[in-house]
C-alpha cells in the first residue's frame, strides 16, 4: 500500500471529542494501521500469519485484543536479527529523520528511527496545546541526546516561540545559578533531581521559590503526581502546578497532566490505550490496576501493535476530566513499573508507595532506599531515609522512625524496620541517571 493517511494533528478539538466520536476516528485509524503494519513490515506480517490473523479481520477498535502482543525481548531480538533497527521499520530510509535510543537499563538498547513526517506529529501533538510562546524561557535540565521526549519539547517550545536553554551537561551548582540568573518561567527534569535541587540551593542561600518560576514539568521518572512529592516541589519552586509528563522511546510522548488533575491524558487520536493483567493478558475494565498496552494509530516508523510497557496504572472510569479532555486516562498518572514490583510476604509493592510515605513527612529528606533481606518465603524489608536536620536528639530520630512506621505500614500495608540516616547519607541523582532505590538482598 501507499504508506499511512496524512493526519490533521494539530488541532486542539481531538481532545474533547464525544466517545463515539473518538471510537470512530480510532477505529479508522487502527484499520490503516493494521493494513500498513501488514503491507509494510516483516515483523507485523509474521506476527499476523503465526497468530493466522488478517488485517480484514479488524474491524474496529474493539477488535483490539484479537491482535498479539509486542514486547520490548521482542524488538530487541528483530533488532539483532535484522540490525540496526529490525524488520518492523515501515518507512523508507529516504523519509527518516530522527534517531533515538532506549537507556538499555533491561539490556540492548532499542533503537529507534522517526521519519520527517512522524516527527512533525509529535511536535503537533505539544503544539496543539501551547504552553508558552515569545518572550518565554525554558530551561532543560536533563540530557537530550538519544531522547525521544526532551529533544520534541526543546523544539515544540522553541516553535511556540519560547528561548530554550538546553543545561542538562552543567553541574548541578551550574544549573541552580542559571536558573538563578536568567529567571526563566519554565523548568523541566526529572521529579528525583528537581527534589536534589532543591537540597542544594537551600546550601547555596538560593531560594528557588522567590524567582517567579511559572511551571515546573517532572519528566523521565514517576513522581510528578505523588502526592508528597508534588507538594514538595511546589512549595520549593514555588509553582502552583506541577506538570508530569510521559512517554516512551519506542512509541513517542503520550501525554501529560493538567491544572485539573494528576491523570495522564493520553493522546487518543495517536495511540490507544488497553489495561492488561500483567501474568495473563487479559484486558481490564477502568479502574483496575494493571500493565499499560498501547498502541500507535498514526506512526509510519516503526509502527508497534499492543506494546507491553511494563508500566503500572489503570484507566480512569469517568468520560472526561474536569479540562474537558475525552480521551483515554491514565489515573492517577504511572503507579510503578512491572520489573519495580517487590513481592513481598504475599502482597504486591512499588517503590512509589515508600516514597509517598517518606515525602510526606516534612522533618525528612526526600531520599530513601530500600532493602529486602532473608530468605524468600520469609523476606525482611528496611527502609532508610534521612533526617532534614543533623543535630537532632535520640528522642526526635525516635519520633521519626515510629511516624515513617506507621506511615509506611498505612501506605503499603506491611509492617518494616526503619532506619533514620544523618542527611546527606543516601545517593543523590545528578540528573543524568537514575539511582537505585531497591536493594534485594534475599537469599534464593
Amino acid at each position: 500500500m501507499d504508506g499511512l493517511p496524512r493526519y490533521l494533528i494539530l488541532d486542539p478539538k481531538v481532545d474533547r471529542l464525544p466517545a463515539s466520536m473518538l471510537q470512530e476516528l480510532q477505529s479508522a485509524r487502527l484499520r490503516a494501521m493494521v493494513r500498513y503494519c501488514y503491507a509494510d513490515t516483516l515483523f507485523w506480517r509474521r506476527k499476523f500469519d503465526a497468530a493466522g490473523l488478517r488485517p480484514e479481520d479488524i474491524h474496529s477498535i474493539d477488535d483490539l485484543p484479537r491482535i498479539p502482543f509486542c514486547t520490548k525481548a521482542e524488538l530487541q531480538a528483530d533488532q539483532q536479527a535484522y540490525p540496526p533497527f529490525g524488520s518492523y521499520v515501515g518507512a523508507q530510509r529516504t523519509h527518516w529523520a530522527r534517531y533515538a535510543a532506549t537507556s538499555g537499563t533491561t539490556g540492548q538498547p532499542v533503537r529507534r528511527v522517526i521519519s520527517a513526517r512522524d516527527w512533525r506529529y509529535v511536535l503537533d501533538r505539544f503544539r496543539r496545546n501551547p504552553r508558552a510562546g515569545p518572550g518565554d524561557i525554558a530551561v532543560v535540565l536533563g540530557p537530550v541526546d538519544g531522547l525521544v521526549g526532551p529533544n520534541a519539547s526543546n523544539e515544540s517550545l522553541a516553535a511556540m516561540g519560547a528561548l530554550v536553554v538546553q543545561a542538562g551537561l552543567y553541574d548541578t551548582r551550574t544549573k541552580i545559578k542559571l536558573i538563578h540568573d536568567l529567571r526563566p518561567n519554565l523548568v523541566s527534569g526529572a521529579a528525583s533531581y528537581l527534589l536534589h535541587m532543591l537540597e542544594v540551593a537551600q546550601e547555596m542561600k538560593i531560594d528557588l521559590a522567590s524567582l517567579g518560576i511559572r511551571s515546573v514539568s517532572s519528566v523521565g521518572e514517576p513522581g510528578g503526581a505523588n502526592d508528597g512529592t508534588r507538594e514538595r516541589l511546589k512549595r520549593g519552586w514555588g509553582v502552583q502546578h506541577i506538570a508530569d509528563g510521559y512517554g516512551m522511546t519506542e512509541i513517542f510522548p503520550l501525554g501529560g497532566s493538567c491544572l485539573h488533575s494528576t491523570s495522564i491524558h493520553i493522546a487518543s487520536d495517536m495511540a490507544a490505550t488497553e489495561i492488561v493483567d500483567p501474568e495473563t493478558g487479559a484486558t481490564l475494565a477502568p479502574g483496575e490496576t494493571g500493565e499499560v498496552v498501547i498502541t500507535n494509530l498514526v506512526g509510519d516508523s516503526q509502527p508497534l501493535l499492543r506494546y507491553r510497557t511494563r508500566d503500572i496504572a489503570r484507566l480512569a472510569t469517568s468520560e472526561a476530566c474536569a479540562c474537558g479532555f475525552t480521551g483515554s486516562r491514565l489515573e492517577g498518572s504511572i503507579l510503578g513499573r512491572v520489573d519495580d514490583m517487590i513481592w513481598f510476604r504475599g502482597a504486591n509493592i512499588f517503590p512509589s508507595a515508600v516514597e509517598a510515605a517518606v515525602r510526606r513527612i516534612a522533618e525528612l529528606t526526600p531520599e530513601y532506599q530500600i532493602e529486602i533481606s532473608g530468605e524468600s518465603a520469609l523476606p525482611k524489608m528496611l527502609v532508610r531515609a534521612e533526617a532534614l536536620r543533623p543535630d537532632l536528639r535520640a528522642e526526635e530520630i525516635a519520633s521519626l522512625r515510629t511516624r515513617l512506621g506507621e506511615a509506611l505500614k498505612d501506605s503499603i500495608r506491611v509492617t518494616a524496620a526503619v532506619e533514620i540516616l544523618a542527611p546527606g547519607t543516601l545517593p543523590r541523582p545528578d540528573g543524568r541517571k537514575k539511582i537505585q532505590r531497591v536493594v534485594d538482598k534475599r537469599v534464593r
